[in-house]
């Protein structure tokens, strides 16, 4: 059984993905984000912030609902930044201050409805 890999030029995320690849939900990554080292989200936040864009710009290429394999892993990986740039940028550690550890946040989209 093979790994799926990052397209090529993303390469340099492919340390990244044991950790990031397989988190299909916010919560998921809201979760591992509170188990990983303050060090390991700063490494993560490191090599893909400055990247972001160029990224986006790849993946503005391809359905959105329809991506290739490849394609959607890259997407679970940077979506991983949501969680480690609050850790990073914000919270400089892992966890919310004040919070309980572990906790997860679930959010519900109810839709609109008109008066």
């Amino acid at each position: 059984m093979t790994t799926l890999q990052l397209p090529e030029q993303f390469a340099f995320l492919q340390p990244f993905v044991a950790t990031w690849g397989n988190l299909h939900t916010q919560d998921e990554r809201y979760r591992k984000r509170q188990e990983l080292a303050y060090s390991d989200l700063k490494a993560f936040h490191a090599a893909l912030a400055p990247r972001l864009e160029e990224i986006f710009s790849y993946l503005d290429g391809f359905d959105p609902i329809a991506l290739p394999e490849q394609e959607a892993l890259l997407l679970r990986v940077i979506l991983g930044l949501t969680e480690a740039a609050q850790a990073v940028e914000i919270f400089e550690q892992p966890h919310v201050p004040y919070a309980p550890f572990p906790h997860s946040v679930k959010m519900e989209w109810v839709g609109y409805r008109p008066h």
